[in-house]
Protein backbone atom coordinates (compact mmCIF):
# COMPACT_ATOMS: atom_id res chain seq x y z
CA UNK A 1 0.00 0.00 0.00
CA UNK A 2 2.54 2.16 0.87
CA UNK A 3 4.94 1.38 -1.76
CA UNK A 4 2.21 2.12 -4.51
CA UNK A 5 1.53 5.72 -2.87
CA UNK A 6 5.29 6.45 -2.60
CA UNK A 7 5.67 5.22 -6.21
CA UNK A 8 2.46 7.39 -7.51
CA UNK A 9 4.01 10.44 -5.67
CA UNK A 10 7.19 9.80 -7.02
CA UNK A 11 5.39 9.96 -10.58
CA UNK A 12 3.73 13.07 -9.85
CA UNK A 13 6.70 15.39 -8.98
CA UNK A 14 8.91 13.74 -12.08
CA UNK A 15 6.06 14.51 -14.36
CA UNK A 16 6.00 18.24 -12.82
CA UNK A 17 9.81 18.37 -12.98
CA UNK A 18 9.39 17.07 -16.80
CA UNK A 19 6.70 19.80 -17.31
CA UNK A 20 8.96 22.35 -15.84
CA UNK A 21 12.04 21.66 -17.64
CA UNK A 22 10.72 20.85 -21.08
CA UNK A 23 9.32 24.17 -21.50
CA UNK A 24 11.47 26.79 -19.86
CA UNK A 25 14.27 26.17 -22.85
CA UNK A 26 11.97 27.97 -25.16
CA UNK A 27 10.23 30.48 -23.42
CA UNK A 28 13.58 31.43 -21.48
CA UNK A 29 15.61 31.69 -25.09
CA UNK A 30 12.98 33.33 -26.92
CA UNK A 31 13.93 37.20 -25.36
CA UNK A 32 17.57 36.59 -25.79
CA UNK A 33 18.45 34.74 -29.32
CA UNK A 34 17.72 38.05 -31.10
CA UNK A 35 20.77 39.54 -29.00
CA UNK A 36 22.70 36.26 -28.96
CA UNK A 37 22.94 35.93 -32.79
CA UNK A 38 23.46 39.96 -33.01
CA UNK A 39 26.90 39.32 -30.53
CA UNK A 40 27.68 36.24 -33.07
CA UNK A 41 27.94 38.91 -36.16
CA UNK A 42 24.35 38.71 -37.01
CA UNK A 43 23.00 41.72 -38.69
CA UNK A 44 19.13 42.53 -37.28
CA UNK A 45 16.97 40.99 -40.13
CA UNK A 46 19.30 37.96 -39.73
CA UNK A 47 18.95 37.68 -35.87
CA UNK A 48 15.04 38.14 -36.36
CA UNK A 49 15.21 35.28 -38.88
CA UNK A 50 17.26 32.69 -36.50
CA UNK A 51 14.64 33.60 -33.96
CA UNK A 52 11.83 32.44 -36.24
CA UNK A 53 13.41 29.84 -37.52
CA UNK A 54 12.65 27.65 -34.01
CA UNK A 55 8.67 28.39 -35.21
CA UNK A 56 9.31 27.46 -38.90
CA UNK A 57 10.72 24.37 -38.55
CA UNK A 58 8.28 23.04 -35.68
CA UNK A 59 5.15 23.40 -37.30
CA UNK A 60 6.27 20.85 -39.77
CA UNK A 61 7.95 18.40 -37.16
CA UNK A 62 5.72 18.68 -34.66
CA UNK A 63 3.31 16.78 -37.55
CA UNK A 64 5.78 14.13 -37.65
CA UNK A 65 6.75 14.01 -33.85
CA UNK A 66 2.53 13.74 -32.85
CA UNK A 67 2.92 10.43 -35.22
CA UNK A 68 6.05 9.10 -33.38
CA UNK A 69 4.35 9.25 -29.71
CA UNK A 70 1.13 7.12 -30.54
CA UNK A 71 4.02 4.87 -32.84
CA UNK A 72 7.04 4.64 -30.58
CA UNK A 73 5.01 5.59 -26.79
CA UNK A 74 4.85 8.38 -24.52
CA UNK A 75 8.05 7.81 -22.92
CA UNK A 76 10.63 6.60 -25.33
CA UNK A 77 9.20 10.33 -27.21
CA UNK A 78 9.91 11.71 -23.87
CA UNK A 79 12.77 10.67 -23.03
CA UNK A 80 14.74 11.25 -26.89
CA UNK A 81 12.81 15.08 -26.95
CA UNK A 82 14.53 15.78 -23.65
CA UNK A 83 18.20 14.51 -24.28
CA UNK A 84 18.02 15.99 -27.59
CA UNK A 85 16.76 19.50 -26.05
CA UNK A 86 19.72 19.14 -23.38
CA UNK A 87 22.35 18.15 -26.17
CA UNK A 88 21.11 20.86 -28.67
CA UNK A 89 20.73 24.00 -25.66
CA UNK A 90 24.32 23.43 -24.92
CA UNK A 91 25.43 23.69 -28.19
CA UNK A 92 23.73 27.13 -28.38
CA UNK A 93 27.52 28.13 -26.59
CA UNK A 94 29.32 26.30 -29.05
CA UNK A 95 28.45 28.44 -32.05
CA UNK A 96 30.93 30.74 -33.08
CA UNK A 97 28.85 32.35 -35.99
CA UNK A 98 25.62 33.19 -37.17
CA UNK A 99 25.15 30.09 -39.47
CA UNK A 100 26.01 27.35 -36.75
CA UNK A 101 23.54 29.07 -34.53
CA UNK A 102 20.58 28.76 -37.19
CA UNK A 103 21.53 25.19 -37.88
CA UNK A 104 21.15 24.61 -33.76
CA UNK A 105 18.35 26.83 -33.55
CA UNK A 106 16.99 24.86 -36.13
CA UNK A 107 17.85 21.19 -35.05
CA UNK A 108 16.46 22.75 -31.17
CA UNK A 109 13.20 22.94 -32.66
CA UNK A 110 13.05 19.36 -33.82
CA UNK A 111 13.06 17.87 -29.97
CA UNK A 112 11.23 20.54 -28.26
CA UNK A 113 8.70 19.83 -30.63
CA UNK A 114 7.95 15.75 -29.26
CA UNK A 115 8.15 16.85 -25.76
CA UNK A 116 4.79 18.54 -25.54
CA UNK A 117 2.92 16.12 -27.21
CA UNK A 118 4.74 13.16 -25.20
CA UNK A 119 4.21 15.21 -22.30
CA UNK A 120 0.38 15.74 -22.23
CA UNK A 121 -0.48 12.42 -23.78
CA UNK A 122 1.25 10.58 -20.60
CA UNK A 123 -0.94 12.68 -18.42
CA UNK A 124 -4.16 12.18 -20.95
CA UNK A 125 -3.32 8.49 -20.84
CA UNK A 126 -3.27 8.53 -16.71
CA UNK A 127 -6.54 10.16 -16.74
CA UNK A 128 -8.25 8.15 -19.18
CA UNK A 129 -11.98 7.95 -17.75
CA UNK A 130 -11.53 9.83 -14.51
CA UNK A 131 -13.44 12.39 -13.39
CA UNK A 132 -10.79 14.80 -12.34
CA UNK A 133 -8.79 14.93 -15.71
CA UNK A 134 -9.48 18.68 -15.64
CA UNK A 135 -8.14 19.62 -12.67
CA UNK A 136 -5.36 16.81 -13.17
CA UNK A 137 -4.40 18.67 -16.40
CA UNK A 138 -4.95 21.89 -15.33
CA UNK A 139 -2.47 21.30 -12.29
CA UNK A 140 0.32 20.36 -14.93
CA UNK A 141 -0.68 23.38 -17.18
CA UNK A 142 -0.07 25.33 -14.14
CA UNK A 143 3.54 23.92 -14.02
CA UNK A 144 4.40 24.23 -17.64
CA UNK A 145 2.82 28.12 -17.26
CA UNK A 146 5.53 28.72 -14.37
CA UNK A 147 8.15 27.81 -16.37
CA UNK A 148 6.97 30.42 -19.45
CA UNK A 149 6.91 32.86 -16.46
CA UNK A 150 10.05 32.13 -14.88
CA UNK A 151 11.81 31.82 -18.08
CA UNK A 152 10.65 35.22 -19.93
CA UNK A 153 10.55 37.06 -16.54
CA UNK A 154 14.39 35.62 -15.57
CA UNK A 155 16.25 35.29 -18.77
CA UNK A 156 17.43 38.60 -19.07
CA UNK A 157 18.71 39.36 -15.73
CA UNK A 158 20.50 35.64 -15.88
CA UNK A 159 22.21 36.27 -19.17
CA UNK A 160 23.40 39.53 -17.66
CA UNK A 161 24.63 37.95 -14.70
CA UNK A 162 26.38 34.95 -15.61
CA UNK A 163 26.55 35.87 -19.49
CA UNK A 164 25.41 33.68 -22.59
CA UNK A 165 27.17 30.41 -22.40
CA UNK A 166 26.97 29.89 -18.54
CA UNK A 167 23.30 30.19 -19.20
CA UNK A 168 22.96 27.94 -21.75
CA UNK A 169 25.08 25.12 -19.72
CA UNK A 170 22.80 25.60 -16.65
CA UNK A 171 19.71 25.20 -18.86
CA UNK A 172 20.80 22.30 -20.41
CA UNK A 173 21.34 20.64 -16.88
CA UNK A 174 17.82 21.67 -16.04
CA UNK A 175 16.61 19.72 -19.17
CA UNK A 176 18.79 17.09 -17.98
CA UNK A 177 17.08 16.79 -14.79
CA UNK A 178 13.79 16.44 -16.97
CA UNK A 179 15.40 13.77 -18.85
CA UNK A 180 16.10 11.88 -15.65
CA UNK A 181 12.69 12.11 -14.39
CA UNK A 182 11.48 9.86 -17.36
CA UNK A 183 12.60 7.09 -15.97
CA UNK A 184 10.29 7.49 -13.11
CA UNK A 185 7.75 8.13 -15.37
CA UNK A 186 5.48 4.38 -16.42
CA UNK A 187 4.24 3.95 -19.61
CA UNK A 188 0.26 3.51 -19.92
CA UNK A 189 -0.58 1.01 -22.01
CA UNK A 190 -3.91 0.58 -23.76
CA UNK A 191 -5.95 -2.60 -22.79
CA UNK A 192 -5.89 -5.38 -25.52
CA UNK A 193 -8.74 -5.13 -27.88
CA UNK A 194 -9.22 -7.04 -31.10
CA UNK A 195 -8.67 -4.60 -33.65
CA UNK A 196 -6.86 -1.17 -32.52
CA UNK A 197 -7.78 2.03 -34.52
CA UNK A 198 -5.24 4.04 -37.39
CA UNK A 199 -4.12 7.02 -36.29
CA UNK A 200 -6.29 8.84 -38.84
CA UNK A 201 -9.33 6.81 -37.66
CA UNK A 202 -9.02 8.09 -33.95
CA UNK A 203 -8.49 11.44 -35.47
CA UNK A 204 -12.10 11.10 -37.57
CA UNK A 205 -13.89 9.43 -34.32
CA UNK A 206 -13.30 12.52 -32.09
CA UNK A 207 -12.94 15.24 -34.50
CA UNK A 208 -15.76 17.27 -32.87
CA UNK A 209 -13.70 17.97 -29.52
CA UNK A 210 -10.10 17.66 -31.11
CA UNK A 211 -11.44 20.85 -33.80
CA UNK A 212 -12.69 22.84 -31.31
CA UNK A 213 -10.02 22.40 -28.94
CA UNK A 214 -7.82 23.32 -32.52
CA UNK A 215 -9.92 26.49 -32.74
CA UNK A 216 -9.90 27.54 -29.36
CA UNK A 217 -6.19 27.62 -29.10
CA UNK A 218 -5.65 29.05 -32.01
CA UNK A 219 -7.72 32.04 -31.09
CA UNK A 220 -5.84 32.38 -27.94
CA UNK A 221 -2.43 32.57 -29.40
CA UNK A 222 -3.65 34.39 -32.50
CA UNK A 223 -4.76 37.37 -30.00
CA UNK A 224 -0.88 36.56 -27.89
CA UNK A 225 0.78 37.48 -31.59
CA UNK A 226 -1.19 40.39 -31.84
CA UNK A 227 0.10 41.69 -28.55
CA UNK A 228 3.69 41.01 -28.98
CA UNK A 229 3.84 42.10 -32.43
CA UNK A 230 2.19 44.76 -32.06
CA UNK A 231 2.04 46.44 -28.31
CA UNK A 232 5.21 47.49 -28.38
CA UNK A 233 5.36 49.66 -31.52
CA UNK A 234 1.91 50.61 -30.98
CA UNK A 235 3.33 52.39 -27.23
CA UNK A 236 6.68 53.91 -29.53
CA UNK A 237 4.24 55.14 -32.52
CA UNK A 238 2.37 56.58 -29.61
CA UNK A 239 5.26 58.19 -27.54
CA UNK A 240 4.61 56.35 -24.44
CA UNK A 241 8.14 54.96 -24.73
CA UNK A 242 11.18 56.56 -26.67
CA UNK A 243 13.32 53.25 -27.12
CA UNK A 244 12.75 49.70 -28.02
CA UNK A 245 14.08 48.42 -24.91
CA UNK A 246 11.48 50.25 -22.87
CA UNK A 247 9.03 48.88 -25.04
CA UNK A 248 10.36 44.91 -24.64
CA UNK A 249 10.44 45.70 -20.93
CA UNK A 250 6.56 46.58 -20.71
CA UNK A 251 5.53 43.53 -23.48
CA UNK A 252 7.80 41.30 -21.19
CA UNK A 253 6.40 42.79 -18.02
CA UNK A 254 2.75 42.18 -19.52
CA UNK A 255 3.36 38.75 -20.54
CA UNK A 256 5.17 37.74 -16.94
CA UNK A 257 2.09 39.17 -15.06
CA UNK A 258 -0.40 37.66 -17.14
CA UNK A 259 0.76 34.16 -16.84
CA UNK A 260 1.55 34.48 -13.40
CA UNK A 261 -1.97 35.31 -13.04
CA UNK A 262 -3.03 32.40 -15.04
CA UNK A 263 -1.11 29.76 -12.60
CA UNK A 264 -3.51 29.29 -9.98
CA UNK A 265 -6.60 29.44 -12.53
CA UNK A 266 -5.52 26.58 -14.71
CA UNK A 267 -6.35 24.19 -11.97
CA UNK A 268 -9.23 25.83 -11.18
CA UNK A 269 -10.71 26.02 -14.51
CA UNK A 270 -9.74 22.00 -15.10
CA UNK A 271 -12.32 21.90 -11.22
CA UNK A 272 -14.74 23.16 -12.89
CA UNK A 273 -14.80 22.06 -15.83
CA UNK A 274 -14.99 18.40 -14.42
CA UNK A 275 -18.21 19.85 -12.61
CA UNK A 276 -19.66 20.62 -15.61
CA UNK A 277 -19.66 24.69 -13.95
CA UNK A 278 -17.26 26.68 -16.66
CA UNK A 279 -20.30 27.76 -19.14
CA UNK A 280 -21.39 30.64 -17.50
CA UNK A 281 -17.24 31.37 -16.18
CA UNK A 282 -16.31 31.19 -19.72
CA UNK A 283 -18.55 34.45 -21.34
CA UNK A 284 -17.86 35.82 -17.76
CA UNK A 285 -13.79 35.52 -18.43
CA UNK A 286 -14.50 36.61 -22.46
CA UNK A 287 -16.39 40.21 -21.17
CA UNK A 288 -13.93 40.87 -18.30
CA UNK A 289 -10.50 40.42 -20.46
CA UNK A 290 -12.50 42.43 -23.23
CA UNK A 291 -13.34 45.45 -20.87
CA UNK A 292 -9.97 45.67 -19.07
CA UNK A 293 -7.96 45.67 -22.13
CA UNK A 294 -9.94 48.03 -23.76
CA UNK A 295 -9.78 50.16 -20.94
CA UNK A 296 -6.18 50.53 -21.88
CA UNK A 297 -7.23 52.71 -25.02
CA UNK A 298 -8.37 55.46 -22.06
CA UNK A 299 -4.81 55.05 -20.29
CA UNK A 300 -1.39 56.86 -21.25
CA UNK A 301 0.13 55.31 -17.74
CA UNK A 302 2.62 52.40 -17.99
CA UNK A 303 1.61 50.52 -14.85
CA UNK A 304 -1.55 51.01 -15.53
CA UNK A 305 -1.47 49.52 -18.41
CA UNK A 306 0.54 46.83 -17.55
CA UNK A 307 -1.98 45.93 -14.52
CA UNK A 308 -5.35 46.03 -17.18
CA UNK A 309 -3.76 43.97 -18.85
CA UNK A 310 -3.16 41.32 -15.83
CA UNK A 311 -6.87 39.46 -16.54
CA UNK A 312 -5.54 38.48 -19.65
CA UNK A 313 -4.31 35.49 -17.53
CA UNK A 314 -7.61 34.83 -17.07
CA UNK A 315 -8.31 34.07 -20.59
CA UNK A 316 -5.19 32.18 -21.22
CA UNK A 317 -6.16 29.99 -17.65
CA UNK A 318 -9.93 29.52 -19.54
CA UNK A 319 -8.61 28.81 -22.76
CA UNK A 320 -5.68 27.11 -22.19
CA UNK A 321 -7.26 24.11 -20.22
CA UNK A 322 -10.78 23.74 -22.24
CA UNK A 323 -7.96 22.99 -25.15
CA UNK A 324 -6.29 20.79 -23.76
CA UNK A 325 -9.21 18.83 -22.17
CA UNK A 326 -10.91 18.71 -25.81
CA UNK A 327 -7.84 17.63 -27.94
CA UNK A 328 -6.67 15.12 -24.84
CA UNK A 329 -10.43 13.31 -25.90
CA UNK A 330 -9.02 11.78 -28.81
CA UNK A 331 -8.65 7.94 -28.38
CA UNK A 332 -5.04 6.48 -27.14
CA UNK A 333 -3.75 5.91 -30.57
CA UNK A 334 -4.27 9.44 -32.22
CA UNK A 335 -3.72 11.41 -28.70
CA UNK A 336 0.13 12.26 -29.55
CA UNK A 337 -0.95 13.40 -32.97
CA UNK A 338 -3.81 15.50 -31.83
CA UNK A 339 -1.78 17.11 -29.08
CA UNK A 340 0.79 17.81 -31.92
CA UNK A 341 -2.18 19.56 -33.90
CA UNK A 342 -2.75 21.68 -30.92
CA UNK A 343 0.63 22.60 -31.17
CA UNK A 344 1.00 23.42 -34.37
CA UNK A 345 -1.99 25.49 -34.31
CA UNK A 346 -0.25 27.96 -31.36
CA UNK A 347 2.17 28.47 -33.81
CA UNK A 348 0.09 29.70 -36.66
CA UNK A 349 -1.84 31.83 -34.47
CA UNK A 350 1.06 33.67 -33.34
CA UNK A 351 2.54 33.60 -37.07
CA UNK A 352 -1.02 35.23 -38.16
CA UNK A 353 -1.47 37.32 -35.21
CA UNK A 354 2.02 38.99 -34.98
CA UNK A 355 1.89 40.63 -38.57
CA UNK A 356 -1.52 42.08 -38.91
CA UNK A 357 -0.41 43.39 -35.23
CA UNK A 358 2.07 45.51 -36.89
CA UNK A 359 -0.45 46.73 -39.39
CA UNK A 360 -2.92 47.89 -36.83
CA UNK A 361 -0.40 49.56 -34.72
CA UNK A 362 0.67 51.21 -37.61
CA UNK A 363 -2.85 52.82 -39.29
CA UNK A 364 -4.47 52.30 -35.86
CA UNK A 365 -2.13 52.69 -32.72
CA UNK A 366 -2.85 51.51 -29.25
CA UNK A 367 -6.63 51.10 -29.61
CA UNK A 368 -5.97 48.87 -32.98
CA UNK A 369 -3.43 46.67 -31.24
CA UNK A 370 -5.63 46.64 -28.11
CA UNK A 371 -8.88 45.21 -30.22
CA UNK A 372 -6.87 42.91 -31.83
CA UNK A 373 -5.88 41.13 -28.63
CA UNK A 374 -9.26 41.06 -27.16
CA UNK A 375 -11.18 40.33 -30.22
CA UNK A 376 -10.08 36.67 -30.60
CA UNK A 377 -9.79 35.82 -27.34
CA UNK A 378 -13.62 37.04 -26.74
CA UNK A 379 -14.53 34.68 -29.78
CA UNK A 380 -12.91 31.50 -28.13
CA UNK A 381 -15.18 32.63 -24.71
CA UNK A 382 -18.18 32.12 -27.15
CA UNK A 383 -17.28 29.49 -28.59
CA UNK A 384 -16.22 27.45 -25.34
CA UNK A 385 -19.88 28.41 -24.03
CA UNK A 386 -21.52 27.94 -27.27
CA UNK A 387 -20.29 24.27 -27.97
CA UNK A 388 -16.93 23.49 -25.93
CA UNK A 389 -17.84 23.03 -22.41
CA UNK A 390 -20.37 20.90 -24.01
CA UNK A 391 -18.45 18.41 -25.49
CA UNK A 392 -16.02 17.91 -22.23
CA UNK A 393 -18.45 15.15 -21.09
CA UNK A 394 -19.14 14.08 -24.53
Amino acid sequence: MWDVELKLRAERIALAIIGFSGVIDTSFLLGIIAPYAVKLGASDPQAGLITGLYSMVAIPASILAGIIVDKIGRKKSLAFGLAWDSVMVYSYSLASNPLQLSVVRALHAIGGSLVYPAYLSVIGDKTEGSRSRGVVVGGYLSIVALAVAVGSLSSAVIVSTLGYHASFKILSLILLAGLISTYIVSEAERAHIEERKSIWAGLVEARGPILYGLILIFMLYMSFGMLIGGLGQALLNEGLVTEEEEASGILGAIIGISTLVSIPFLTIFGYMADRSSLRRVSVIVGLLVMLFILTTIRTKRLALLVVLFSPYGLAIALIMTLSTILVLKAPFESRGTAVALQQVSNIMGVAIGAPVAGALAEYYGLEGVALGVAIPVFIASLLAYLKGVAYIKS
